[in-house]
């Protein structure tokens, strides 16, 4: 190991010679360099070398490096680089070549090195890095992608590029990410090269041009080609196809090559709904700036595209197609136009056919609804909530949406429609899931109907232990706060005499029998009794509240004995925590 060492600190003689004659570094700053840099030769000759010991070699070495060229730029020296100028340089990339050896399959550490020889401006080591760094993660596609795009735009070799994604796709042929980066990259190339010939004033190819320079090239024939193997090797995704179409719209002269795209739709994804929805939207690939067309082009236009909607639903009547049509309507159309009533009303009467047909999914309903109330058409909602709740009658969100708005327009509600509203959600209900029902119609109660509290919660506490066990909890606090203390001990004392009442319940006795003034200590120590009856092997913290309950309120003597009552019962950590807590009393 020594050997190694010293080997290594021999051929830092002459950087270190050059550092001193130039008198960049001090006899003292080199001795501590030289310290340093065996420190980190050693740990690099250990038999396990970690990563975290090259990383920190190399900041060593990339700190030192900026060191040495800020005190040259400070006393002038601007000579001509000789060897031992890279010789820190070099030593960085040989301790990242060495780390890569050990450390093969570490993505971020090739990253870094690459980035590191970009900025040395080492061509030749980026290219090799790269080339190295896909043998060893064949199959991430963005690193194949990072490789091409160096060498296009950065190394200038298309050649090289689309050498690397031509591998890359005989590597991952079903990579969506792969197929559309090569078809960039095509027509990047044919942009760049036409760009070329207008700056150099080259109106046509000459005729002797073959292969990239000829009329098929500049007419973006290769980027063609890429996306027909593309279609080939992922033939069902439909926003596969759409990405390409996102491409060719950043380039000029793919205006034929984009209807293709959007025409190949149908013809091989007819019961696709996504299909006619991107068929219709085709109209407005033609115009991309829709606002600076004339008002009867526009009106044009959106008629034009409703037709392939409507078309399309009739093919595929579907809550999908509807969503489509809706949502490109109201995006489309209405919010670019706000003022103009009669596109509202439009959208209003497309709500109703899908609601009709029961084709309107959930967001769509909650979309009709927000802009009836935006337009303040508030009449209307009811008949669209029966619609909605039609539609949408087994799942418990659905129903409380359904019943919150219901009282939220209880001025054109009858009582009795409320009162079948919360009637008809328990019924489609399972039991175990309408709690929030029965707790949002105690709300109503609670602000309107007053009077009638005491029933409803009477009757909810005699039902399935599902629903009595929370609405025990809610019926002792209702009480607690509109009756005396001797009713609310009647209506505990009932509950836990005739049925199985919640630890919860029992601690909301013993809230309210503390804030008594004076507590009885004697129902304090019957409620905590039957807390730790249930929970008193694995529960310090109440053991520790009887303790404290019965000092405050009762016979200091008896915590003693409720002490070691707690020290034979509790268990494992349990019983620690309890003695720990109690020391602190």
């Amino acid at each position: 190991m020594a050997e190694f060492v010293q080997r290594a600190l021999e051929q830092m003689l002459p950087e270190l010679e050059d550092m001193q004659e130039n008198n960049l570094f001090t006899r003292d700053e080199i001795r501590a360099l030289v310290k340093k840099r065996t420190h980190y030769e050693y740990q690099l000759q250990r038999r396990v070398v970690r990563k975290i010991d090259f990383i920190r070699y190399i900041k060593h070495e990339m700190n030192l490096e900026a060191e040495r060229n800020n005190r040259k730029r400070k006393l002038g020296i601007y000579n001509k680089k000789k060897t031992v100028d890279f010789a820190i340089i070099n030593r960085i990339h040989r301790l990242y070549q060495k780390a890569l050896r050990k450390f093969r399959s570490d993505s971020k550490l090739w990253l870094e090195y690459i980035a590191f020889s970009k900025n040395m401006g080492s061509t030749k080591v980026v290219s090799k890095a790269f080339s190295r760094m896909l043998q060893a993660h064949p199959y991430r596609s963005e690193f194949w992608i990072l490789a091409a795009k160096w060498e296009f735009e950065d190394n200038k070799d298309i050649d090289n590029a689309r050498r690397i994604m031509q591998l890359a796709i005989r590597r991952n042929s079903t990579s969506k990410s792969l197929w559309p980066e090569y078809f960039r990259l095509e027509l990047l190339y044919v942009d760049k090269m036409r760009k070329r010939r207008q700056v150099l004033n080259i109106s046509e190819p000459n005729q002797d041009d073959s292969g990239e320079m000829s009329d098929e090239f500049f007419a973006n024939k290769i980027a063609d080609v890429v996306y027909q193997n593309a279609v080939k090797a992922i033939p069902d995704d439909i926003e596969f196809r759409m990405s390409f179409i996102g491409i060719y719209k950043l380039f000029e002269s793919t205006k034929q090559y984009r209807d293709a795209i959007y025409n190949s739709l149908l013809d091989d994804f007819p019961d696709q709904e996504a299909s006619w929805h991107f068929f219709a939207e085709k109209e407005y690939d033609d115009h991309p700036d829709i606002n600076a067309l004339p008002g009867n082009e526009i009106e044009d236009l959106i008629e034009r595209v409703q037709l392939r909607y409507e078309e399309g639903l009739k093919q595929l009547n579907t809550v999908q197609m509807w969503d489509y049509y809706l949502s490109w309507y109201y995006e489309k159309v209405v919010l670019t136009s706000p003022t103009c009533l009669s596109k509202l009303e439009i959208l209003l009467e497309i709500f109703e056919k899908a609601a009709a047909g029961k084709k309107l999914s959930e967001n769509k309903y909650f979309l009709w609804i927000k802009i009836l109330q935006k337009i303040r058409k508030d009449q209307d909602i009811p008949a669209v909530l029966e619609k909605y709740i039609r539609d949408f009658n087994s799942e418990l969100q659905s129903w409380k949406f359904y019943l919150t708005l219901l009282l939220s327009y209880q001025e054109v509600y009858e009582e009795h429609d409320i009162e079948n509203g919360f009637d008809k959600a328990l019924k489609c209900l399972p039991v175990k899931t309408s709690i929030p029902i029965w707790q949002l119609r105690l709300e109503w109660y609670l602000t309107s109907k007053p009077k009638l509290v005491n029933t409803f919660l009477e009757k909810t506490i005699n039902l399935s232990p599902e629903i009595a066990k929370p609405m025990q909890e809610r019926y002792l606090e209702w009480t607690a706060l509109n009756k005396s203390i001797r009713k609310v001990r009647k209506v505990y004392t009932n509950l836990i005499a005739n049925s199985l009442v919640s630890i919860e319940f029992l601690c909301m006795c013993v809230d309210i029998e503390q804030q008594q003034a004076p507590p009885d200590i004697s129902k304090l120590r019957k409620l905590y009794d039957l807390i730790l009856s249930q929970i008193g092997e694995s529960s310090a913290e109440y053991w520790i509240k009887y303790i404290k309950a019965e000092k405050a309120w009762g016979q200091p003597a008896l915590a003693n004995t409720i002490y070691w009552k707690a020290l034979k019962t509790l268990q494992g950590d349990d019983n620690y925590d309890f003695i720990k807590s109690y020391a602190l009393l």
